[in-house]
């Protein structure tokens, strides 16, 4: 189902991102797309950016203009970059623009970011949290970073999608007035180039753990037709929702599918 306006999706370039492109283009939509590379579908529009640069996103802002049907934050980077730039990206790149662009998502819009199922845990560390959300730019987010990571009780990934979970159910309130669903989709393990980094920080053992519960990993295009799902509101009064999509792995560890 096309979408009345344009539809703006960040990471389109590789992966998951990509799946969703070919799923929105095949529908009939047009795709306006951000990526630091550029994109393998035939995109109606692309920008290169690094969503980890608050000047790059200033400048990104400067050529985008409204309003669209629906924002898709799909992109996202492993611990493997260093923690401070996971955090740029996953955190305060993506609440810098979802901000930026939220007042020209159009009304009865969407806005649908990838967390993960690192995120299932933020009731943890709903705190620290719900303490970094409070500041104001991507500046004094990178500060509360700097003076407050090492304390926050897990790992940058884990913390970066824990956030992502809180901030959607934040912006899902905000949307109310105007029909906008804010919603995230939480992937397990996916089959895409980034899944070697995820094994090196999960590592080897826990990683074939996980993925043996359900039989294989996630193909790029199960998380894609979830998030486009979302992006269309088909499941009118879904708001403010964590999606775990991992083939029922997190429900296999949880009711103890296996010993």
């Amino acid at each position: 189902m096309a979408m009345q306006y344009p539809v703006l999706l960040t990471g389109s370039a590789s992966g998951i991102g990509d799946a969703t492109a070919k799923r929105l283009l095949d529908a009939g939509n047009k795709v306006i797309s951000v990526d630091i590379k550029e994109p393998k579908q035939s995109v109606h529009e692309h920008h290169t950016c690094d969503l980890g640069d608050s000047k790059a996103i200033d400048d990104l802002l400067g050529k985008l203009k409204g309003p669209y049907s629906s924002l898709l934050n799909v992109a996202g980077v492993p611990e493997s970059v260093g923690g401070a730039k996971c955090m740029a990206i996953n955190v305060f790149g993506l609440r810098k623009l979802t901000e930026a662009l939220f007042d020209d998502i159009a009304d009865g819009g969407t806005v649908v970011s990838v967390s993960s199922i690192a995120g299932n845990n933020w009731r943890k560390r709903r705190a620290a949290i719900s303490d970094l959300l409070a500041t104001s730019s991507f500046e004094e987010g990178v500060a509360w970073w700097d003076k407050n990571g090492a304390d926050v009780g897990t790992d940058p990934y884990t913390f970066s999608k824990e956030t992502v979970v809180v901030y959607t159910m934040a912006l899902a309130g905000r949307g109310l007035t105007r029909g906008i669903r804010v919603n995230d989709v939480g992937p397990g393990p996916v089959d895409t180039p980034l899944l070697p980094d995820f094994t090196h920080f999960a590592g080897e053992d826990n990683m074939k753990n996980m993925i043996s519960m359900t039989g294989r990993a996630a193909e790029a295009d199960d998380i894609a037709e979830a998030l486009v799902m979302l992006a269309n509101g088909e499941p009118r009064w879904v708001n403010g929702h964590h999606l775990v999509v991992d083939g029922g792995m997190t429900a296999g560890f949880s009711a103890g599918w296996k010993s």
